[in-house]
């Protein structure tokens, strides 16, 4: 799992950002988004913390990895997760719509379904649980 820095080094990849016409440098460090990048990598660090219990053990891969992509088989699978979520939500009072633990639930929902993406072609279902892994 990142942890904080290595989000906001993640970040500086040379991307083309332009904000009033001009190209940003730096987003990590540009008044428009220096918060939300310090905020985002908060989260990150927050979900290595091992005092936040947002760490788990994928099943299938033995893999650790933030409980946001975990795919619940159980009751209790749910509870840890929703909780994980929660955590986060917690720190931005909700104001983070799509962040990190939004795309977590996208891949998990598609991975738990793979043999959906499979009806169309078998592959698709591969495609995606690959993806997820």
């Amino acid at each position: 799992m990142r942890n904080g820095q290595q989000y906001i080094e993640s970040l500086r990849d040379g991307r083309c950002v332009y904000v009033h016409g001009e190209r940003v440098a730096d987003v990590t460090r540009h008044p428009a988004f220096r918060g939300i990048a310090r905020t985002i990598a908060s989260l990150y660090d927050t979900a290595i913390d091992p005092a936040n219990d947002m760490v788990h053990t994928n099943p299938e891969t033995g893999t650790t990895g933030n409980k946001a992509f975990m795919i619940p088989r159980s009751p209790e699978d749910l509870k840890q997760r929703r909780q994980a979520i929660l955590t986060w939500a917690r720190l931005t009072n909700g104001l983070v719509g799509r962040g990190p633990d939004h795309v977590a639930s996208s891949i998990a929902g598609m991975a738990a379904a793979a043999d959906l993406f499979a009806r169309a072609r078998p592959e698709f279902g591969e495609n995606v649980k690959r993806w997820y892994r």
